[in-house]
């Protein structure tokens, strides 16, 4: 790929860029498509999965370019497979649940993380 020799790129290098994506109603979809919107960045989406795994795979194939948190491709990296590039600015956030069990009684620490959490909500999270 013309971008695998790089440390660094930028939003405006991913435009027109074939793009391996995340399905539409995942939350880290909509976070990608905030981000490339508001860096005025237009990637043609070839493939949607709901799985990292594949994605790595299609992008492995030569199918096109994807986003995903680095922790992720970290192991196909280090072997060769995939090239990790950053991206910067890095503005992305990967959205996360807490899930439990209808009717849960949470113990006062627990109550006090989700209370937290909840003030730091970011307004465009799904």
């Amino acid at each position: 790929h013309r971008l695998a020799g790089r440390a660094k790129v930028k939003p405006a290098d991913l435009d027109k860029d074939l793009f391996v994506a995340f399905d539409d109603d995942l939350p880290i979809q909509k976070e990608i498509e905030r981000y490339l919107r508001e860096n005025k960045v237009t990637v043609e989406v070839v493939l949607h999965f709901d799985n990292i795994q594949t994605i790595k795979e299609a992008v492995a194939h030569g199918a096109g370019i994807s986003i995903m948190p680095e922790r992720v491709i970290r192991p196909d990296a280090e072997q060769g497979r995939l090239v990790a590039l950053q991206l910067e600015p890095a503005t992305l956030f990967r959205p996360v649940r807490i899930v439990h069990r209808r009717r849960k009684v949470f113990n006062e620490v627990t109550a006090g993380l989700i209370a937290i959490l909840r003030e730091q909500q970011q307004p465009n999270a799904a």
